[in-house]
């Protein structure tokens, strides 16, 4: 980033850009490529260190890529920190004027590092994942369903959608696969991914698409972005009870999930698992260990460019 300059400050919603930014007029611009040409526009005339934007499920990449493409270094923020950093220095309301000023400050304060826009094939791969999941949370909902029905007919239609929906998702997992191997940047970390007893076509996938970090950043630091690093809760004497909070909630749930399977099948994480529960350990914090040593593995196996080695 520029070491000087002033933070901007873009608050995002589906229709429209709210812009802030030192010695310039707060304004309003389209949530559409117009829209970018005008913030860009804008902006020519300032010295700019850094753009904040909040992730808004979305609507903030066409922004990014065109701040990007702008050459105006962008950082997308987790909107939780943000209000978590308004309501600190008092600021309780909240409009999107307000909160485009409250990301200009939480960047001056922060300095958030710049975000990496995905190559157009792990983009893709995104959505593939997002897709899939969301036929399986609808299987879940459907088939809980199932049970309520009394009449069977109702109950036959249901069967059938819930089939259907199999049938997609089985679908999905092929569309996945291919992707992955169409693309030599995807398909060579898969490989080495699914080389480990637990990770499969869904969890590799994940690790690829929503953690690109993993073989890039230290076992402390890649355990912190997802989530499993214990944090201490200590005042005075006492010493609090330690746990995991924030990071990515997608890649977590895919490890508890590939753990699950790790602790059964896997020697090195089976054993690790055992010797935790046998020192005493409840179940929740052996497979919270698990899953960190299993990221630690994996994180070592990308940087090295090395399958799984059992010893």
């Amino acid at each position: 980033m520029n070491s000087k300059g002033t933070w901007i400050g873009v608050d995002v919603c589906k229709r429209f850009l709210d812009v802030h930014a030192s010695g310039l007029a707060a304004f309003r611009a389209a949530n559409t490529p117009e829209g970018y040409g005008e913030l860009l526009q804008r902006l020519a005339g300032v010295r700019v260190r850094g753009v904040v934007l909040e992730a808004t499920g979305g609507y903030e990449r066409g922004a990014l890529a065109a701040l990007q493409a702008g050459n105006l270094d962008a950082a997308v923020v987790n909107p939780a920190r943000v209000r978590a950093f308004a309501e600190g220095t008092h600021q309780l309301a909240k409009t999107d004027r307000i909160d485009a000023k409250v990301l200009a400050s939480y960047g001056a304060y922060m300095q958030p590092a710049p975000a990496a826009l995905p190559s157009s094939a792990r983009a893709e791969l995104k959505e593939l994942i997002a897709y899939r999941a969301q036929i399986a949370q609808e299987i879940v909902a459907r088939t809980a369903q199932l049970r309520l029905y009394t009449s069977d007919h109702v109950r036959t239609r249901a069967e059938a959608a819930i089939a259907a929906l199999r049938s997609e998702r089985i679908r999905s997992e092929g569309d996945i696969k291919a992707l992955v191997a169409a693309h030599q940047e995807l398909a060579r970390p898969f490989k080495l991914l699914v080389s480990v007893p637990g990770i499969g076509l869904v969890v590799g996938a994940i690790l690829i698409a929503e953690l690109p970090e993993l073989g890039g950043l230290s076992r402390r630091q890649i355990a912190a972005l997802v989530g499993l690093a214990p944090f201490p809760r200590d005042s005075g004497e006492r010493r609090g009870y330690r746990a995991i909070r924030g990071g990515r909630a997608d890649v977590r749930c895919a490890l508890f999930n590939a753990a699950r399977v790790a602790i059964r099948h896997n020697p090195p994480i089976k054993a690790f698992y055992e010797r935790l529960r046998a020192r005493g350990k409840n179940g929740k914090v052996a497979i919270v260990a698990a899953m960190r040593k299993l990221l630690t593995i994996l994180n070592v196996m990308l940087k090295n460019n090395r399958t799984w080695q059992p010893a």
